[in-house]
């Protein structure tokens, strides 16, 4: 491979990556896609490709597609609640000022959790048209199906989407302080005070995995989730220790036991409320966040 197909190739890595973690949900599945997408160029002859670019996001999402396929039957069978596995940042990519908010919300862990309702095929026309905003005829091209089949594809996962969307808003200006606030009303077991940071409909979700103790089912409501947080406030140990961070496009609390990954915690809040919140406790996923976070704290 030439230089000018290296710099081409990085030049798209970020773009390539952001679609790949979309689609597969890991960002370590996500590099894998990536790097078999760099090997396939590496071997292409990059005169023969009129557009280089469009290429690569044709075999990324091929490949992705099928790494998704493969992991199917595992998700099926997971224990509880599935939940992404957390990255820590994702480069900025451009976007217009209309497809600027999907592009964020799509990277939450809430958002990617409803993508695991719909059918591989389905959550990458998603990906690829709703969210990265690639023409319909271009994406029928890109998992091989006729432009009708894809604009039902795109139907159906739109519709999927939209019934299990959660409530979403931009973070607000002063998250940092409500986020300890109401971390503080938890570990004090001030429960009125605690109430009233959370909507009324909110919803928790939790990913424990089958080897970490977790809500294997949503918990809804107010004072259902309440009691929930105060009772994992109950059982903090001294060798825990909470960092503000980002995760996934938004603040989250890391938890961290002993110096190694504990749990992960971001809300959605809406209108000053939360009003839904996602844990990942199961520490298997939450090694390659943790890598980048330690790296990061150098």
């Amino acid at each position: 491979m030439t230089d000018v197909g290296v710099e081409l190739f990085e030049a798209e890595r970020a773009r390539l990556r952001s679609i790949a973690y979309r689609i597969v949900g890991t960002p370590d599945d996500a590099d894998d896609v990536v790097q078999d997408a760099w090997l396939r160029f590496a071997d292409a002859d990059l005169d023969s490709l009129d557009n280089p670019a469009a290429w690569l996001t044709t075999v990324t999402s091929r490949l992705a597609i099928d790494r998704l396929r493969a992991s199917s039957a595992r998700r099926e069978a997971y224990v509880g609640p599935w939940l992404p596995d957390p990255i820590e940042a994702e480069p900025s990519l451009m976007a217009g000022p209309d497809d600027a908010v999907l592009l964020a919300e799509s990277l939450t862990l809430g958002f990617m959790a409803v993508l695991e309702r719909v059918s591989p095929l389905e959550r990458a026309v998603f990906i690829l048209h709703d969210v990265f905003a690639y023409p319909l005829a271009e994406v029928a091209e890109i998992i091989e199906r006729t432009p009708d089949a894809t604009r039902q594809l795109a139907k159906r996962a739109r519709d999927h989407v939209e019934e299990g969307r959660p409530r979403f808003a931009p973070d607000p200006a002063d998250i940092e302080k409500l986020t300890e606030l109401m971390l503080a009303a938890a570990i004090n077991g001030d429960v009125e005070t605690l109430e009233s940071f959370l909507a009324d409909d909110v919803v928790h979700i939790s990913d424990g995995g089958p080897n970490y103790r977790a809500a294997r089912a949503p918990v809804v409501g107010a004072a259902r989730v309440g009691r929930f947080f105060l009772n994992l406030a109950k059982r903090w140990e001294p060798d825990m220790e909470a960092h503000l961070v980002r995760a996934n496009g938004q603040l989250a609390m890391y938890v961290t036991q002993a110096d190694e990954p504990y749990m992960l915690t971001t809300t959605n809040w809406v209108d000053g409320k939360v009003a839904a919140s996602f844990t990942v406790r199961n520490a298997d996923k939450l090694a390659s966040f943790h890598r980048g976070w330690l790296a990061s704290q150098r």
